[in-house]
């Protein structure tokens, strides 16, 4: 090579893309743990939240927070560090959610605005904190149920809070669309979680009584409600807003039985 030629510059190596972070409420067990790990699992960075003492991360690269998922102050610790281990804040999934049944009357006010505060309330202050960290391509994912739409006696607080998901669901896709925030929720059926065993043993319905109104015959598994999530925040699903996506096995619109 001639001395006056200066030679061409050495190719900068690739790198990898950095992962999408993602919030998780609820997610020490159950839906929220599937969630978490189907989030993980498609390659994003996820921070898992709960108030139990034993949640822990899903592995190298991602993170858990201890504490109340309607507190602002915890979210934001777990939005921050979900922006810091992925390109900022992607996705923001509001699960963290509890049943407490009993009858109407006598029903103790304490427990309907416990139930309330942590079935709602905590998704409202999620999405607050977590639209103040996301750009345009943001996704909120909030987890709502059958009982949104379907009337259960004895549950009158769990069903109100659920259909108060769906009500923000549409009214934050409307008001954050133009800025390029996508609001959907999954409403899952009867799914095979501690939580809905509890439910069962309680003696409030038995399990046939479930299957007797599922046209597929079987309860869901966490990891079927976890996919609808992750593709609900997914570029898949990029035109996709203000929708409740069942996942129930097809509760909801069930009419006769195939069979007598």
């Amino acid at each position: 090579m001639s001395a006056d030629v200066e030679a061409a510059p050495a190719p900068v190596p690739a790198t990898a893309a950095r992962p999408r972070g993602v919030v998780v409420t609820g997610a020490a067990q159950g839906i929220g743990r599937a969630i978490a790990r189907g989030f993980a699992e498609a390659g994003s960075a996820v921070v898992a939240v709960d108030v139990s003492p034993d949640l822990a991360p899903l592995g190298t690269g991602h993170d858990a927070v201890v504490g109340d998922a309607g507190d602002p102050d915890v979210l934001a610790r777990a939005v921050a560090r979900a922006a810091e281990l992925g390109e900022g804040l992607a996705t923001f999934v509001a699960n963290a959610g509890v049943t407490s049944p009993g009858e109407t009357v006598g029903y103790p006010l304490a427990e309907w605005d416990r139930l309330l505060d942590v079935n709602l309330r905590a998704a409202f202050v999620g999405a607050q904190v977590a639209r103040q960290a996301m750009g345009p391509g943001g996704s909120i994912v909030m987890v709502s149920s059958i009982c949104a739409v379907q009337g259960f006696a004895a549950r009158a607080s769990y069903c109100a809070s659920k259909a108060g998901i769906e009500g923000l669901v549409r009214s934050l896709a409307v008001e954050w669309g133009a800025d390029g925030i996508r609001v959907n929720a999954v409403a899952p059926g009867t799914v095979a979680t501690d939580m809905q065993r509890a439910m069962m043993a309680s003696g409030r319905a038995s399990p046939q009584r479930y299957l007797d109104r599922i046209p597929m015959d079987r309860f869901g598994e966490p990891s079927e409600i976890a996919d609808a999530a992750v593709w609900l925040a997914s570029s898949r699903a990029s035109y996709v807003t203000g929708v409740v996506l069942p996942v129930d096995g097809g509760w909801a619109i069930g009419g006769l039985p195939a069979r007598a």
